[in-house]
């Protein structure tokens, strides 16, 4: 399934790019940011054996998760932790996994 292929990439570019910038900073939002973004995968491989209305609300709940990494990461650059063009990669992926995700869940 290419969204969680995406997912998958999403949390090996937070992890590589986003969280060395958080760690020692700010060990809250490094660690909603931790969990959101494994919540992303987490919730896809729990939709795909599902069917009808189930396998909708785990699609729901990814996106949810996913947009809950966009805050996060909202939050870092307001904070000046990260500078926004350094994590430009990152976005353009989770706006790619939201668009998916989006779709699945209706």
């Amino acid at each position: 399934m290419i969204v969680y292929e995406k997912s998958l990439e999403l949390v090996r570019l937070v992890q590589l790019v986003v969280m060395p910038a958080l760690r020692g900073r700010d060990t809250e939002l490094a660690s909603q940011l931790h969990r959101a973004v494994r919540s992303v995968p987490l919730n896809i491989a729990e939709a795909r054996p599902q069917r009808g209305k189930r396998k909708g609300n785990h699609f729901s709940i990814a996106l949810g998760s996913n947009r809950e990494v966009d805050a996060c990461l909202d939050l870092a650059v307001a904070l000046g932790y990260i500078a926004r063009e350094s994590i430009a990669q990152v976005y353009a992926l989770s706006d790619e996994t939201q668009a998916m995700l989006y779709v699945l869940s209706r």
